[in-house]
């Protein structure tokens, strides 16, 4: 199965209704991404910017950054990745017991877990993961395990945990990155504006209020569409 299809039905995946989350009726992330296609995914906007000054909000679409190359996979991902989901029994975030035991027994060593809730993160869904790596003859290569949060309430309403390599052009850091780019024309020429943990504008330095200034003009309330930054 080729990775865009993989991510499309990680979020689209139903996570369930908790009869005490703020979802409502239909507000569940997995029930309005069911309303969508994969090519209205692939349509959406790498990054958009929007709102005023202090409230200025960042948006990177997970569809596009999961899908930029930063993670692949491969023929253990395959088969990791086609095995029927138990009951999430295991220390692993959203692996059962036998996967774990499968993960063992191929040599992985399991790392880190993480939650894109606990940091400032600008991506459209909350990512979940738990850090991998493996010895093989060419050196140690990075995997990692993610879940897609598709539900209301961040403490639940997570997807089965699929298995991907990190790109080999990466590092595994990067699969969490939101960096992104903007660009807008004033008086013919384009003014760029780059979002690296905080804005930074064409000169490389830390973007002011006068930096800011003609992308807030430009947008009229408007999203400003933009691109990721690998």
């Amino acid at each position: 199965m080729r990775l865009e299809q993989v991510i499309f039905e990680m979020l689209t995946e139903s996570t369930g209704r908790a009869l005490c989350d703020s979802g409502g009726s239909d507000g569940r992330h997995w029930q309005q991404n069911q309303k969508k296609t994969i090519d209205d995914f692939r349509n959406e906007p790498q990054a958009t910017m929007c709102g005023r000054w202090a409230d200025l909000e960042i948006t990177v679409s997970l569809f596009h950054k999961l899908t930029s190359g930063v993670i692949e996979l491969d023929d253990l991902c395959r088969t990791f990745n086609a095995e029927p989901m138990g009951n999430w029994n295991s220390d692993i975030y959203g692996v059962d017991n036998d996967q774990a035991e499968w993960l063992k027994v191929e040599g992985f060593k399991v790392g880190d877990s993480w939650n894109t809730y606990n940091w400032d993160n600008n991506f459209s869904q909350v990512l979940q993961g738990t850090d991998l790596t493996r010895e093989t003859e060419y050196g140690e290569e990075h995997y990692v395990l993610l879940q897609i949060h598709n539900g209301a309430d961040v403490r639940g309403g997570y997807t089965d945990a699929k298995l991907f390599k990190v790109g080999d052009w990466f590092e595994p850091f990067q699969v969490v990155t939101d960096d992104c780019g903007f660009s807008v024309e004033i008086d013919g020429e384009w003014v760029n504006l780059g979002w690296h943990g905080e804005w930074i504008n064409n000169h490389g330095s830390c973007a002011n209020d006068d930096d800011l200034a003609p992308f807030l003009a430009a947008s009229k309330d408007q999203p400003i569409e933009g691109c990721i930054y690998e």
